[in-house]
């Protein structure tokens, strides 16, 4: 018989591999599913402002205006964030950095915050710290869930979604519908901002032998935000963002004897449509192509390795300055990395 306190709690994002909690050696903290069940916020973002210490959060006005999270005191650009693996930074907006308003905590199954520099796995941004989001999965048998609220400003929340499993494969899909009349943040007029959001989240994984599994993440995002005019005199009657995001991640998986091989492939596409006080529109977008491979060699209990090759290719288009055709770039980036973890004495862990 187990009690709680003999089951060890494991964690992914310190090394990309399962580990347990005792052998880590950065500050990590948790937040698992029924903490996330159980809080009655709506947003990603309302949900880490309440449960974690050394995490701020910031929001430029009311729903769904940019929100952007900074770990230890850091510019927002030094923490990453990751949602199944799926590197969530935007190539086309200034600073490169991930704005997180939107992300709805009902399709969020467990969330791992990693303090510190964690560079040397999760690149140059990640001075701060970084974020790992994992979505939900299906649980064995067949299930549906639907919740429906409402609040003021004329606000209604509604997600539904089913999931199931068996031996060989599993399933989730969730929907979430969020629509609210909105607020003004601005001091000078009570004109409200609505904002519309719609999501879609899928999970589907299936296993071809005992050591073979593929998985696949897919989530689809449209959203709708009318946004206040910071330049007093200018009406901001016409000013609205209307964006579209789709994340899509495939993993194939071999476990044999003590090796764990995983080839990963990750696209993102980011389209961004603000239209200003004057009604002029603008585009932004953005499209990333990763391929990744993440290896993972136990010698025995005190002693693995954990190895892996990254190829990134970002893509964007934004609009110049000066009123000229767009502007493009590109950017490819090529990382490697090996980690060798042991426990030279009984108490004591190390990571190189």
């Amino acid at each position: 018989k187990l009690f709680a306190e003999d089951i060890p709690i494991v964690v992914i994002s310190a090394s990309k591999s399962a580990q347990s909690y005792s052998s880590v050696g950065s500050t990590v903290t948790v937040i698992d599913s029924e903490t996330i069940q159980n809080s009655p916020n709506t947003f990603l973002t309302d949900l880490l402002g309440s449960e974690v210490g050394g995490l701020n959060m910031f929001q430029m006005g009311g729903t769904g205006t940019n929100t952007g999270i900074q770990i230890r005191g850091l510019p927002k650009r030094y923490s990453t964030v990751y949602i199944d693996g799926i590197k969530m930074n935007d190539p086309s907006s200034p600073d490169g950095a991930f704005y997180a308003e939107g992300l709805f905590k009902d399709n969020i199954d467990r969330i791992e915050i990693l303090r510190g520099n964690q560079s040397s796995l999760y690149g140059s941004n990640a001075i701060g710290g970084t974020v790992n989001i994992f979505t939900k999965k299906g649980t064995s048998g067949k299930h549906s869930n639907i919740d429906v609220k409402t609040n003021s400003n004329n606000t209604k929340d509604i997600f539904y979604s089913f999931d199931g499993a068996d031996d060989k494969k599993n399933y989730f899909i969730g929907l979430n519908y969020y629509t609210t009349d909105g607020i003004s943040a601005m001091a000078d007029n009570d004109e409200k901002d609505a904002y519309k959001n719609k999501t879609l989240t899928v999970n589907y994984g299936y296993k071809f032998l005992d050591n073979l599994k593929i998985e696949n993440s897919l989530t689809i995002k449209e959203t709708y935000l009318e946004f206040d005019e910071v330049t007093r005199g200018r009406s901001d009657l016409l000013n609205k963002s209307e964006d579209a995001a789709g994340y899509y991640s495939l993993r194939l998986i071999n476990n044999k004897n003590n090796y764990k091989n995983s080839f990963i492939y990750n696209k993102s596409l980011i389209d961004r449509t603000p239209t200003t006080y004057e009604g002029k529109q603008t585009n932004f977008f953005a499209n990333r192509d990763m391929f990744n491979y993440l290896g993972e060699y136990n010698f025995n209990l005190d002693n693995k390795i954990v190895y892996g090759l990254e190829n990134e290719f970002d893509a964007a288009k934004y609009p110049n300055d000066d009123g000229g055709k767009p502007l493009y770039t590109d950017e490819a980036i090529f990382s490697q990395y090996f980690d060798y973890q042991f426990r030279p004495l009984t108490k004591l862990y190390s990571t190189i």
